[in-house]
This record gives structure tokens, sequence and C-alpha cells, in this order.
């Protein structure tokens, strides 16, 4: 008899699905129907889809970080052109050779190439930790923004009266 690992069965009810739905959307009642024929109780079911929905704010929100990231990154990048390309025109201008200016270009290039490495290294410790320091401040800020509505909105009514 011929065994399958996890990954391998996902595999290929992934192709199974996608034959059966020619690339159309499934209702969750469908989704359910066919986890029912392959033995899934409604329980685990539901679990699996609130676990799901929960992964899935978290990748949104990932992908919102990485986006930032980046940005930042491409920011940092920027400055360190033009900035030393300034002091390597400045140094070629004043002394006709590269002296001083090669200090800040390496010492500033490994700032950046390290920035790089955190950037686009996803699965680090240090990630993580840059991802849970945005993440608190993206929600401190979501909550100072509502607090500074509702105070608005407040003096707002009360200068009216």
């Amino acid at each position: 008899m011929e065994t399958y690992s996890e990954e391998q069965v996902d595999q290929i009810l992934r192709y199974a699905l996608a034959k059966r739905t020619n690339g159309q959307n499934l209702t969750k009642q469908q989704i359910y129907e066919i986890a029912s024929d392959m033995g899934i109780s409604e329980s685990d079911f539901l679990a699996s889809v609130q676990e799901w929905q929960s992964t899935q704010v978290v990748r949104t929100e990932q992908a919102e970080f990485d986006k930032y990231k980046k940005k930042s990154f491409r920011a940092s990048a920027l400055k360190y052109a033009i900035f030393n390309s300034f002091f390597l025109a400045l140094n070629l201008f004043t002394s006709g050779g590269i002296g001083w200016a090669i200090y800040p270009i390496l010492f500033w290039g490994l700032a950046i190439v390290l920035d790089a490495w955190v950037t686009y290294q996803t699965e680090s410790e240090e990630y993580e930790k840059q991802f849970q320091k945005w993440l608190r401040k993206q929600k401190r800020d979501q909550l100072t923004a509502q607090i500074t509505g509702k105070l608005t909105t407040s003096l707002e009514e009360w200068l009216k009266q």
C-alpha cells in the first residue's frame, strides 16, 4: 500500500480542488462539505478556520511591515548614495584624490549592508523583534488616533453648544 506524507497529501488535494473548482471560489459551506466527506469533524473544521483566519491577520501585518522595512531601506540607501557622492566629489575637488571620503563610504556602507541583511532576512530573531516593536507602535498609533478623534468630536460638540 502506497503512503503519503502530510505535505504530499496537501499538494494532491490542492490539485484535486483546483480541477474541481476550475478557479472559482468556494463558500464556507462547500469547504465544510469537503471536510466532512474527508471525515473531519465540525469542531475541528471550525477550529481550523479560526486558526487560518488568525494566521492571515499576522501574514497581512507582516506584509505591511516588510513593505515598511523595504521602503525605509531604500530611503537609507538613497541617502547613502547622495551624501557619499557629495563627499567623494568634495574630496576629489579639494585634494584631487580619494582621501578622507573613503572612510564614510566604507563605514556607512557597512551599516547599509547590515540594514539590508536585517531587511531581507525575514527568518531571524532580529526580524521578529523589529516586527513586534513595529506592531506595538502601530497599535499605539491607532489607539492614539481613536482617542484624538473622540476628543476632537467631543470638543467640537461642546463648542457648538
